[in-house]
């Protein structure tokens, strides 16, 4: 787990007098944010937002900044017939995000439509700038096309529309794994995560035996191959990719670190911030 905080970060537990104090030093304000969703049976519902949130709070305790209470919000769409064929279902079938039909009983994601999710989003944008912020930073730890299209739109729009405001996100994974595209749902690389943060987040023994296969359909757990239409064997998850059989704590630190350090240098950049 990450080390705490050697100084208040989080707005929440803040008194006026020393977001003042904090935002003279630099008016930079980060905002986490994920939608509560399915994933997998072995892990709890926040991953994406839990991940957001950690790294917020070490971006703002390394950088500076504040962060506001994390916003469990985000949208997902209904999944096209080439993805529908990669993980194994029929291509009429209608799912919408990581809601499986296979896992409906036992749980329903909260995903909003774009509309919602937008207009929420710019809302919190808005406040910031009205607080005095010059540089509002949205750590995103839900990786939907739809759902980054919206930020992504959200952050031009405010900065080009906004006088000496720069607006700005990033999803909470290295930047190479993001580029490639190359990050599994509920699999290795978050499974590591929340192993690193708190081993109580994650329970293997939910998953079937290590020598039975973790069918997409089934489980909803999807390596990136799943998604871009290159399916493991029987569309399930290969066993490189297989949490039960490759998820450490040590991976999710490397993780983490090498996120911390890839975002740490594009808000430096993209805010023109100094560092010490």
């Amino acid at each position: 787990m990450p080390e705490s905080e050697t100084r208040e970060v989080r707005v929440q537990y803040m008194r006026p007098v020393q977001l003042q104090e904090e935002s003279r030093k630099l008016p930079l304000i980060f905002l986490p944010l994920a939608t509560l969703e399915w994933h997998g049976p072995h892990m709890v519902l926040g991953v994406d937002a839990i991940n957001a949130e950690i790294t917020a709070r070490e971006l703002a305790r390394r950088v500076g900044g504040v962060v506001l209470p994390t916003l469990y919000l985000g949208t997902e769409r209904e999944r096209s017939t080439d993805v529908l064929e990669s993980l194994g279902f029929d291509k009429d079938t209608y799912i919408v995000g990581m809601d499986h039909p296979t896992i409906k009983g036992l749980y329903q994601s909260f995903y909003f439509p774009e509309e919602v999710f937008a207009i929420t989003l710019r809302f919190y944008i808005d406040q910031c700038i009205k607080h005095g912020y010059k540089y509002v930073y949205i750590v995103n730890g839900h990786g939907a096309i739809n759902h980054n299209e919206v930020i992504n739109r959200l952050c031009i729009e405010f900065t080009n529309e906004t006088d000496g405001v720069k607006v700005d996100f990033a999803i909470s994974f290295p930047k190479d794994l993001v580029e490639k595209g190359s990050i599994a749902h509920a699999g290795m690389e978050e499974t590591s995560l929340m192993m690193y943060f708190n081993r109580e987040w994650v329970d293997l023994n939910q998953l079937p035996p290590k020598d039975s296969k973790l069918k997409y359909a089934d489980f909803a757990i999807v390596d990136s191959g799943g998604f871009s239409g290159n399916p493991g064997p029987d569309h399930s998850v290969p066993a490189a990719y297989d949490p039960r059989l490759v998820s450490s704590s040590e991976m999710g630190e490397r993780l983490f670190e090498q996120t911390i350090a890839d975002l740490q240098a594009h808000i430096t950049r993209t805010f023109g911030i100094k560092e010490e």
